[in-house]
């Protein structure tokens, strides 16, 4: 693919339309960028040479690490690389005037130079130097450009049988690229935004001009990735996947009519479902989506560092739409859009965050801290529209949930305190982290029973579930959850022993919420007709409980640190839609959605928590009536939560994604209200004990604390 380096990105220009960037630590003072296949899996990943010195990577993401270092070559040379001998690796060169000094990989293990394999006279030391394979025989050869000019010789060890060609401008920079995929290296140009292809080197003739706008400080490339050749692929996928869609069990149980049973306020969530859906698919389409409508393939991480805006976002409002397509609760007259355009936009946007998995195209997203979360939001809305996807999204899709599912079962589990007592991380709970890690893990074996991990995946899940909302306590309690003993399943603990969670140096009521993600790892076992580990009921009605029980008196000392606000009270505040919050909140306290969530799933498995504060049903009633009441004050009948001024929106919630994230609330709380309707699953007490030792604790990155719920 054409593409342009700059110091710290590279962007290239889809075959189906579009562009992808990723961004690359920034270039020392020097340094040179170079890109090559370094471990022979077909894809290109980046490098840098800054005078003799090679740091060579095989990911390309935001900071990707070098897996080796090498010096080759001295201050002043120019780099050049290129398979030298045909084995499918890279191989390193420089350039020092008309002298080409080559080396062959493997590079050596310990850093050390690796050997001169070749020291060659080739051009007058004008011009670029280029490498590429002329004649098709998996060998690079090299050549140089100068005004205009290539002269290229087809082998490094056969330079006397050269050729020299016209093809460009003075003023031109050189590009070279296999740009058809036939296995023969064509050479280019780029000329302002023009860029000038030949399929061929020796014969050369433009195939095709593209325009592709090179920015400050860019220059022109080609990069190597799978072959794409329309669009029902992902184009920048690694060679050699698959998927694992016959591991999939579609839902049997989606589409049932439960309008006229779910009662009044059933009928109200759902109608605010389709309002969020009507905006979804309406204002924000427009504004966001609506240009690239035709892409089949969007470009989704653009920016540096923002993938959790790049990612959750689209996966959150894809699950809002798909969820109301799965169950029926869809209405076109009320959306403004069709099925068949719902259908479109869920299937654009599941296929585009699944293709941008590091797992399908290397360098992608994945693999991270809260990346368990959004592969769920994305497999879960694929899945509640399965029969409507293409093969190759499907396949896609569940290359995300496996690598995010094998990637949990081998961390251990994070705690906020120790089993001695103290305190692990002051003021950032585990809870959320354990609660979405579990989810993605329970939702991967509604999805895929037929995985071969299966098991492991279910029995890790109830080691999280039982984790995320623990109390010191817990620590030493006998009691058995899913055959285990707690005290031999937990190593620390994530809540207070009245089930608050502390969360950004503050009493937390966001994060206590999230016991909600294990509740919804509950319907998606529904959906599966599986039944649920009693796991992923631990302490859930503690947490609830705790909700409209716990009384935090205004001015007195909070364990988190400061102290409570006035006026005082319980969270959820009697007869009222208000939220209190007792240390305030950093988003905003006029956020209702999660708690209409929390309220239906609480309603609907009232049964296995045995929540002893306010009944459930009526604090749904009472915040959903909250919920339609920031709509209704909107300033706009475009179905959005917040207000249409920008200020004012920023004063009620202050996350980037609020729409996104009040929709997708809207749409689990709707899923609980019908898997109540259809029938609650039955419990698991089955013994899930996780037969494999975990070691490794994960990261989360500097500002993990900082994330929304």
């Amino acid at each position: 693919m054409p593409a342009l380096l700059s110091a710290d990105e590279i962007r290239a220009r889809l075959p189906a339309g579009g562009t992808v960037a990723y961004h690359l630590p920034a270039l020392p003072d020097g340094g040179v960028r170079v890109m090559g296949d370094w471990n022979d899996d077909g894809v290109q990943t980046p490098g840098v040479f800054t005078a003799g010195e090679w740091q060579l990577s095989n990911q390309v993401q935001h900071t990707p690490a070098p897996v080796v270092s090498t010096t080759f070559g001295s201050p002043g040379d120019l780099p050049v690389t290129g398979d030298w001998n045909g084995d499918g690796t890279t191989d390193l060169g420089v350039v020092r005037g008309s002298e080409w000094i080559l080396a062959l990989a493997p590079l050596p293990a310990d850093g050390s130079a690796p050997p001169v394999w070749r020291d060659l006279s080739f051009g007058d030391g004008t011009g670029v130097p280029v490498a590429g394979d002329w004649d098709g025989d998996r060998r690079d050869g090299i050549g140089v450009f100068h005004n205009g000019t290539w002269v290229l010789a087809e082998s490094v060890v056969a330079l006397r049988s050269r050729v020299t060609v016209s093809y460009g401008a003075p003023g031109d920079l050189p590009v070279v690229g296999d740009w058809n995929g036939d296995g023969r290296d064509g050479i280019g140009t780029l000329r302002g935004s023009t860029w000038f292809l030949s399929d061929s080197a020796v014969v050369p003739r433009s195939v095709a001009r593209p325009t592709f706008a090179p920015g400050a400080g860019e220059t022109p490339a080609s990069w190597q990735v799978a072959d794409a050749p329309g669009a029902t692929t992902c184009p920048t996928a690694g060679p050699g996947r698959s998927g694992h869609a016959g591991w999939v069990v579609p839902s049997t149980l989606l589409g049932a009519d439960v309008h006229r049973t779910v009662g009044r306020t059933g009928r109200r969530v759902r109608a605010s479902l389709q309002e969020s859906e009507r905006y979804l698919l309406g204002a924000q389409e427009r504004a966001l989506w609506h240009a690239t409508r035709t892409s089949p393939y969007l470009d989704l991480l653009g920016q540096p560092g923002r993938d959790e805006l790049a990612i959750r976002l689209p996966a959150m409002s894809a699950l809002t739409v798909a969820v109301g397509l799965g169950t029926g609760a869809y209405d076109p007259a009320v959306v403004g859009r069709s099925k068949a355009a719902g259908v479109r936009y869920v299937d654009q946007l599941v296929r585009s965050i699944a293709c941008a998995h590091e797992a399908v195209s290397p360098g992608g997203w994945g693999r991270g801290w809260e990346t368990a979360h959004w592969a769920m939001l994305t497999g879960s809305a694929a899945w509640l529209v399965w029969d409507r996807l293409t093969p190759a999204t499907r396949a896609d899709v569940t290359t995300m949930v496996v690598a995010e599912a094998d990637r949990l079962v081998r961390l251990a589990v994070p705690y906020w305190g120790r089993p001695d007592g103290t305190i692990a991380t002051p003021g950032d709970t585990k809870a959320e982290e354990d609660a979405w890690n579990s989810s993605l893990l329970g939702f991967a074996v509604a999805m895929m029973p037929r995985a071969p991990h299966a098991a492991l995946w279910r029995a890790k899940s109830a080691e999280l579930a039982v984790a995320a909302f623990s109390t010191h306590a817990d620590d030493t309690s006998r009691t058995v959850v899913n055959g285990v003993r707690l005290a031999r399943r937990l190593r620390g603990f994530n809540a207070y022993p009245n089930g608050t969670v502390e969360n950004h140096l503050r009493i937390h009521p966001d994060y206590a919420s999230t016991v909600q993600l294990l509740w919804t790892a509950a319907d998606f076992d529904r959906l599966a007709r599986q039944r649920v580990p009693e796991a992923m009921f631990h302490n859930g009605g503690l947490v609830y409980t705790a909700l409209s029980r716990v009384r935090y008196p205004a001015g007195g000392a909070s364990p988190a640190g400061g102290t409570f606000t006035p006026p005082g009270g319980t969270v959820y505040v009697r007869g009222s839609a208000g939220v209190y919050y007792p240390q305030g909140d950093d988003w905003g306290v006029a956020r209702r959605a999660h708690f209409v969530s929390l309220d239906a799933h609480a309603r609907v498995y009232a049964g296995y928590l045995r929540a002893r504060g306010w009944p459930a049903g009526r604090a749904l009633t009472w915040h959903e009536t909250g919920q339609r009441a920031l709509v209704a004050s909107s300033g706009t009948t475009d179905g959005r939560t917040y207000s249409v001024d920008p200020a004012v929106a920023a004063t009620q919630d202050v996350y980037p994604g609020r729409e996104e994230y009040a929709a997708q609330n809207l749409a689990t709380a709707w899923l609980a209200l019908y898997i109540g309707e259809i029938g609650v699953p039955g419990l698991d007490r089955s013994a899930l004990p996780v037969p494999v030792s975990t070691t490794r604790a994960p990261k989360a990155p500097p500002t993990a604390s900082r994330l929304a719920p």
